[in-house]
């Protein structure tokens, strides 16, 4: 009876209306994966609410294309629409696409910059760890749709 009475105090608990209120900060850590340049990588993410519902969330992401070197560096504005334990997020930046060339001698540094259009999902496990999956798409990228499956870890 008690371990019953304990588990739906967890799942009361893991409901329960949570927010994104002006000063908070969120690292994650989640897997990028191109649908249309088939690279994939790891992505770090910084978070940071300046004004309630609004944050600014740079990241960084490490690509692992077979032959060379890649990675792409965002910097995106994203708006939580719900405060609730599952919180959905619109999101719009800026990207810069970054790779060298391993056996391209005449152009072995390639950049490119994108806009970045999207949203995601929030799910959040407990109080300081959460689920996060995104998808974002590149027009000027050859029309690249990103997606990302991560973890959050939620500081204060």
């Amino acid at each position: 009876m008690k371990n019953i009475i304990l588990f739906l105090c967890f799942l009361v608990l893991s409901f329960s209306t949570v927010a994104q209120y002006q000063g908070q900060y969120r690292l994650q850590y989640g897997h990028d994966f191109g649908l249309g340049s088939g690279l994939t990588g790891v992505n770090f993410v910084g978070e940071y609410f300046p004004i309630d519902n609004i944050s600014f969330a740079p990241s960084f992401s490490i690509l692992l294309p077979a032959s060379g070197k890649a990675s792409q560096l965002h910097i995106d504005g994203r708006y939580y629409f719900q405060e609730e334990a599952v919180q959905l997020y619109g999101l719009i930046g800026y990207a810069n696409f970054r790779r060298r060339l391993e056996f391209d001698f005449d152009d072995p540094l390639y950049h490119r910059g994108s806009l970045n259009i999207g949203g995601g999902i929030l799910y959040k496990l407990m109080d300081e760890l959460g689920l996060n999956g995104e998808l974002k798409f590149q027009p000027q990228n050859n029309g690249e749709f990103i997606i990302k499956i991560g973890m959050s870890y939620f500081i204060n």
